[in-house]
């Protein structure tokens, strides 16, 4: 188990655990941080207004992290699928973020192209090509065509291997590892790009220091930030977010495998770099709001419910 809300935030601060446990309490009372921070120095024992604002903001989030989880933990019991190992790792996430991700595979969701597959019976040959990279993908494909599936798409090899392409692309999207890989990568490696929209120079001057810039995720802060959105919304700024160009992938020992065994081996089209990178460099403008770069630097994880 996590420590308790007032000494997360006492450790994050770098202040007393006591401190932090009479401002909550003024705070539940009704009291501002203005009110605190000038009239009860005495209860806070000298709390600043800067220190008493990100209490208030973490108590805020964690708070509302923790009602979160009660109802991800109760959902995922009431479905029958809450296993220990899942608990401890849901009982254990430290933010919003992590919590979603581990929530991702039992939220209701409408019928998927990949449920569709798997009620056909292809299920096996994802698993199969994903487990054995020597397989002929083809040929696989031939055992699992049905002609009863016909009306679902699956009469012919393409439309079977289509259908095991869905599947994985679920599994991966639902793997709250890689997914925690993914986010870490990008804001390495990620570079906010944007330039000025077809015909809006003029119309749009006031956004002309984004013009033409570019700048890494990680260092961007949330005042340009929220420029950049301003500008799209606008419809005067095309917004992207990128992978730079020369960086050098080494250290594969950090990229997890979490969908494999520890005797699986990589896909075959996969190269060096971590799981994913190539799927992120075919489809280099990403949606930077996805990303979480929206939110405060303070509290990038958060995403809505």
């Amino acid at each position: 188990m996590l420590p308790p809300i007032a000494h997360r935030i006492a450790a994050e601060l770098g202040v007393r655990p006591a401190q932090v446990i009479a401002t909550i309490a003024l705070l539940d009372e009704g009291a501002t941080v203005p009110f605190i921070a000038r009239y009860r120095k005495e209860v806070t024992d000298n709390l600043d207004d800067t220190q008493l604002r990100n209490l208030e903001e973490r108590l805020t989030y964690l708070r509302e992290m923790e009602d979160r989880r009660g109802a991800i933990i109760a959902s995922i019991e009431e479905q029958g699928k809450m296993t220990p190992e899942l608990q401890a790792e849901i009982l254990h996430a430290e933010t919003k973020q992590r919590l979603e991700d581990l929530y991702l595979p039992y939220k209701q969701k409408r019928r998927t192209k990949a449920q569709i597959a798997r009620e056909a019976g292809i299920a096996p040959l994802a698993e199969a090509l994903l487990n054995d990279p020597t397989l002929v993908p083809e040929t696989e494909a031939a055992n699992y065509l049905n002609a009863e599936a016909a009306v679902a798409g699956f009469a012919d090899t393409k439309a079977v291997l289509d259908g095991a392409r869905q599947i994985l692309m679920e599994q991966f999207s639902e793997d709250a590892q890689l997914l925690g890989t993914l986010r870490e990568y990008l804001e390495e490696h990620g570079v906010v790009k944007s330039v000025v929209a077809e015909g809006k120079e003029t119309e749009g001057a006031k956004f002309r220091d984004y013009f033409d810039y570019s700048e890494p995720l990680g260092a961007i802060p949330s005042h340009r930030a929220l420029a950049l959105f301003r500008g799209r919304n606008e419809s005067m700024l095309q917004v992207s977010l990128v992978l730079d160009s020369g960086t050098e992938y080494r250290d594969q020992t950090r990229w997890p495998q979490p969908l494999r065994s520890p005797h699986r081996r990589p896909l075959r089209h996969q190269g060096p770099g971590p799981p994913g990178r190539q799927v992120a460099f075919r489809h280099r403008a990403l949606d930077l709001e996805d990303q979480g770069l929206h939110a405060p630097r303070t509290g990038a994880d958060e995403r809505p419910a």
